[in-house]
């Protein structure tokens, strides 16, 4: 399986909630693009919490991008996805719409595809993870930004993350160079980790090699 691209200009129009850019502009984007995809990519659930906020399924079957709004009804339990991705709408709104006081999340070169869909060099280091991390990143002028990510079974069962990483934004930029190497930069002391710190630097080898240009 090879993840497709999306072309690098592509951003959502400026002032798009979470549910359009989710439910609207990726699909839209991704059918315009003729994007092919060989097999099903994993499941991704992403739930999105604050104003704007929701819970959406997304996955590739037969090619197709798939976006799907969750609604639960009271007591019922929903099969667990692949990966489950939980933040609050703002900081997801982040990623897609640079601010002045956070990094930029999207590179020139990079789309959301990039951060949404794993490739077929990614599903190795996948499937060995297994467990639920939170990446608090310190921006200016107090602004935080955060996500809680779970993987396979150990993840989906936790209650809350069991390893917290904390990264100042320029720390997070020299990653995202390639100037510093996760491992250099624990070593460091320039990314702190509370809890298991072969999960955290699993995470992060997976997400610089999305970013990767």
């Amino acid at each position: 399986m090879s993840r497709p691209r999306l072309s690098p200009a592509s951003r959502p129009p400026a002032g798009s909630d979470a549910s359009a850019v989710l439910e609207s502009w990726l699909p839209q984007v991704w059918a315009h693009a003729n994007l092919t995809w060989e097999g099903d990519s994993p499941t991704l659930r992403l739930s999105l919490s604050g104003p704007g906020g929701g819970e959406w399924q997304l996955r590739v079957a037969d090619g197709e991008l798939r976006v799907e709004p969750m609604f639960r009804t009271l007591g019922s339990r929903l099969p667990d996805p692949d990966i489950w991705v939980r933040m609050s709408a703002a900081d997801f709104l982040a990623v897609p719409f640079p601010s002045e006081d956070l990094i930029e999340f999207l590179p020139a070169h990079a789309d959301l595809a990039d951060l949404l869909f794993a490739s077929s060099d990614d599903l190795e280091l996948l499937d060995k993870l297994d467990g639920r991390v939170k990446f608090e990143l310190e921006g200016r002028r107090r602004r935080r930004w955060a996500v809680d990510a779970a993987f396979g079974p150990l993840g989906m069962r936790a209650g809350r993350p069991r390893t917290t990483v904390s990264i100042d934004s320029g720390t997070c930029e020299k990653l995202a160079a390639h100037t510093l190497t996760p491992l250099q930069a624990l070593l460091a002391g320039r990314l702190r980790v509370d809890g298991d710190r072969t999960l955290a630097l699993q995470v992060l080898m997976l997400v610089a090699s999305r970013m990767g240009g």
